[in-house]
């Protein structure tokens, strides 16, 4: 896979994050001043949609917020600075946000398959540092009240001045592949029939690899052997990063942990280019597009 190749949604984010400009005397200041600036308006992570479009407001427009609204700096685009604004604390319902009448605070979820790529990775990049700055108002060090610094990009101790920055959750998601068939499950939260590729958090002293070896064989008694990356996808629900992988299984026997899955089954490749065109199999609903699941089953018909 060549630079920028990469297929899932979330990543991509077109803006440049501005490093060596976000932490200069008056930098962030002077572009909220801009009238060219932009403020995008988020409501407990998600986004002011209209007519299938995230609605981009005039950075004038911060003084109808809370002057506590959390705001974030993502980035340079075009030119022009690009901020996002934490509208929760304003109103108990998005239906009460502020210009909630020029469009609708839509389920991030239910607005990913229809906004252009590049403003949902925007989009995810707020929500994650919304959600990270709200889990760590206080100092892992001494305990003391953090406050935000350099635009969001991180959180400083207002008593020892120890440095706190937003960190990713790393997870192995991996499609196991027998034969011409992939294993596919779904934990106890997921509706019958809605199945995806098993995944499992990294652990500590462990590499990716080592937790798809680990996850699958936890929670599915499935050995894999070569285990080959396909790409990642930040995942803003709420801050992990899922590293996919396709591996090869020695057999099809499964030994299912049953408070992880509740139900797995092989699926073969026929069926799953049935399923992806839009068909019906067997009551099996797949992950859609913007998952990198889906990315997972496509990448593996395209190859196999």
């Amino acid at each position: 896979m060549k630079p920028g190749d990469n297929p899932n949604w979330f990543a991509g984010n077109p803006v440049d994050r501005a490093y060596d400009k976000r932490t200069e005397d008056g930098f962030l200041k002077s572009q909220l001043s801009d009238p060219d600036s932009i403020l995008i308006p988020l409501w407990q992570g998600d986004p002011l949609i209209a007519n299938e479009r995230v609605l981009f407001l005039s950075a004038a427009a911060r003084s109808e917020f809370p002057a506590n609204a959390p705001m974030v700096f993502l980035g340079l685009l075009n030119g022009k600075a690009h901020f996002a604004i934490d509208t929760s604390g304003a109103a108990q319902s998005p239906d009460a946000a502020p210009f909630a009448d020029l469009g609708e605070y839509a389920p991030i979820r239910d607005a990913a398959g229809k906004i252009p790529r590049d403003d949902l990775a925007m989009i995810g990049h707020a929500r994650w540092l919304f959600e990270w700055h709200r889990k760590h108002t206080f100092c892992a060090v001494c305990g003391a009240r953090t406050e935000i610094r350099d635009g969001g990009a991180k959180r400083q101790c207002e008593n020892c001045e120890a440095e706190h920055f937003p960190r990713s959750d790393p997870v192995a998601i991996v499609l196991a592949i027998h034969e011409n068939a992939c294993l596919l499950g779904r934990g106890p939260h997921f509706p019958p029939g809605f199945l995806s590729a098993l995944a499992g958090f990294v652990e500590a002293a462990e590499t990716p690899e080592e937790a798809a070896k680990r996850e699958l064989f936890e929670e599915a008694g499935i050995t894999l052997t070569d285990i080959r990356y396909q790409f990642s996808q930040p995942w803003p629900f709420p801050s992990s990063l899922m590293m996919g992988f396709i591996a090869d299984a020695e057999d099809r026997k499964l030994t299912l942990d049953t408070n992880e899955i509740e139900e797995a089954r092989w699926v073969a490749i026929d069926d799953i280019k049935k399923l992806l065109a839009g068909g019906e199999v067997d009551g099996i609903f797949l992950p859609p597009k913007f998952t990198i699941a889906r990315q997972l089953l496509e990448r593996w018909v395209e190859i196999t």
